[in-house]
């Protein structure tokens, strides 16, 4: 039987950013907001530190968080998968480097500024099983963000047992080489070019560049996607506008 479902891509902006009155500690609290508004079976968020993970837990106390830290130490940033109670049951996560040593943690990849990871989640509701892979691509590489795009897509195709949607902030635009070699491979961006620009830099802009991104492999359908315009109390909840999805699992 195909399973309904909303999923959700959103870079919630490190707590370590210089951002005056945008600063984590002085919109924690409608970036929670906002998340718990997506009313999403999953969500991927980016960007995550390990303060705010804490404050995820608070927020979120009945939910599972996936994901390990980029550092070496297992600190730093996450790629984190939040599944909400009631919804797909985790059968396995894991967390990759998007590195030539996808198993070395702290590893960085080719031209690369900063260690990156991609969290991997294997869900199943019913008979219906899904894979869900949350990334943030390299700010600085363009060898990195392509390499990277390659080795997700890799790893996922030699995990044929269940679809899988690609989840993340890729720090490129629709028609870039690292969006066309995922799509080369199967995965369709679940929103049209012309859906808009999702980073912001808390200008609340909604015609900048997009470089965040749902996208389905196949036995996904999409029914529909769009960006949020989340403003909870009025605010900006990050320097990013979240894109969310409604898709069937067949």
């Amino acid at each position: 039987m195909a399973e309904q479902l909303r999923v959700s891509s959103f870079n919630i902006r490190t707590s370590r950013g210089r951002d005056g009155a945008n600063r984590w500690r002085r919109r924690r609290e409608v970036c929670l907001a906002a998340i718990g508004e997506f009313s999403a079976d999953i969500v991927g968020l980016q960007e995550v530190r390990p303060d705010q993970l804490e404050d995820l837990y608070r927020a979120f106390p009945a939910a599972t968080i996936l994901g390990a830290g980029r550092d070496a130490d297992g600190g730093g940033e996450h790629a984190s998968v939040l599944v909400p109670p009631g919804s797909w049951v985790v059968e396995s996560s894991e967390t990759r480097w998007l590195s030539p040593t996808p198993t070395r943690p702290g590893s960085r990849g080719w031209d690369a500024g900063l260690a990156r990871v991609v969290t991997l989640v294997r869900l199943r509701r019913g008979s219906s099983g899904l894979g869900v892979a949350n990334t943030h691509f390299d700010h600085h590489g363009t060898v990195a963000r392509e390499r990277s795009a390659g080795l997700i897509a890799e790893w996922l195709n030699q995990e044929p047992d269940r679809p899988w949607v690609v989840l993340g902030d890729l720090n490129d635009d629709p028609v870039s080489p690292p969006l066309r070699l995922l799509a080369d491979a199967g995965y369709t961006d679940a929103l049209p070019l012309d859906a808009g620009g999702t980073e912001h830099a808390f200008t609340g802009a909604t015609d900048r560049t997009r470089i965040d991104y749902v996208l389905v492999g196949p036995g996904i359908q999409v029914r529909t996607a769009w960006i949020g315009h989340h403003r909870p109390l009025g605010r900006l909840p990050s320097d990013h506008w979240p894109v969310l999805a409604e898709l069937i699992v067949d």
